[in-house]
Formats: structure tokens, sequence, C-alpha cells
């Protein structure tokens, strides 16, 4: 292959690699954004679930799965974040 063949190929790798990378970190900043704004829909159904614990057995299977996912998204508390 010439040299311009080379310089050729190696602008498009570079190219492919730049999209790639900017497309992963994109994604990622979607799903930050994505998480946070579940976050106050989840803190606020677990601090309701903790304010009136629920009387049935499938109130309180749901009380745990919201407070499961208030742990696995890392969501802060309301007082975390400046809200009363």
């Amino acid at each position: 292959m010439t040299f311009r063949a080379w310089q050729t190929l190696v602008v498009a790798l570079v190219f492919a690699i730049a999209a790639a990378a900017g497309s992963m970190l994109y994604a990622n900043k979607v799903a930050q954004d994505s998480q946070r704004q579940w976050c106050g829909v989840v803190t606020t159904l677990d601090d309701a679930y903790r304010q009136t614990p629920p009387q049935t057995p499938a109130g309180r299977k749901i009380a745990q799965d919201i407070r499961q996912l208030r742990g696995e998204f890392d969501c802060p508390s309301k007082a975390a974040l400046g809200r009363p």
C-alpha cells in the first residue's frame, strides 16, 4: 500500500475510535440523567412508605422493592437535597 492509502486508513480508524468513544460518553450521560429523574419518584415513594407502612403483603413487597431500588439507584435523601 502506498503512503496515501495508509494515511487514509489511519484517519478512518481514528475517526471510528473517536465516534465510538463519543457515543459511549453520550450513552453514559443519558443513563445518568434518566437515573437522576427516577430518583425523585423512587425517593418520594420510599419516604411515603416509611411514614405510613403498608398493611398488606403486596404493599409490604412493593415497599421493599422500592427501598431496594432506591439503594440500587443510590438516591440521596430529601434532607441531603435540601428539601423539606
